[in-house]
């Protein structure tokens, strides 16, 4: 399995990821705790800014209304190679 580099950069840090859970909870396997409610992309309440890269979605589209460009939905989402965020 290749890995990929998740870097953020307001709180310096790099995490390599090699597995297939979304990224919310790599991040809490690393102690970067978010906030969240529903875990599937509905409430929209997870939401970071993706500075570099690409992701996939779990879902066909996440649910939360109104979200802007750049930001992303880590509850239901994985890295597609490098990604760099903001939290």
């Amino acid at each position: 399995m290749q890995s990929s580099i998740i870097e953020i950069t307001n709180i310096k840090k790099k995490i390599v990821y090699q597995t297939q859970i979304t990224l919310l909870l790599v991040l809490e396997l690393n102690n970067i705790h978010l906030e969240y409610q529903c875990r599937s992309g509905y409430c929209g309440i997870c939401r970071i800014e993706l500075i570099k890269g690409e992701v996939f979605y779990l879902i066909k589209q996440p649910m939360a209304a109104l979200f802007k460009e750049r930001e992303i939905f880590p509850c239901c989402c994985k890295p597609k190679g490098n990604i760099t965020i903001k939290i």
